[in-house]
């Protein structure tokens, strides 16, 4: 299995987290919510080369891939939503709770 890399971005609002996919068809990606962990998964389909055909050099990774991404404690679990762009860049959008800096509490 290899890794992805990974990009992540916080705002005062939301949490994106950035993976490209590049060799990868959108039906072979799962997102999966585990514990307090995002796991992206899925397969990079190598192309199909001449029978002839030797390497020189390899760096592409082929094959199947899963990254396991640990989320704050105080996001909207329900509300993560993703978007994979026409060039397989998946951007995962994590909605952050909005806390107040202070909350006055009345004396009954």
């Amino acid at each position: 299995m290899i890794d992805v890399p990974v990009d992540i971005y916080t705002s005062a609002s939301e949490i994106l987290i950035v993976i490209p996919v590049w060799g990868t068809d959108k039906q072979s990606i799962s997102l999966t919510i585990d514990d307090k962990h995002l796991i992206v998964s899925g397969e990079r389909i190598a192309p199909i080369m001449k029978e002839s055909a030797v390497p020189l050099s390899q760096q592409c990774f082929w094959g199947t891939f899963e990254k396991r991404i640990e989320l704050p404690d105080h996001i909207y679990f329900d509300k993560i939503h993703s978007e994979l762009s026409p060039n397989n860049i998946l951007i995962v959008t994590v909605p952050k709770m909005l806390r107040p800096d202070s909350v006055p509490v009345k004396i009954l």
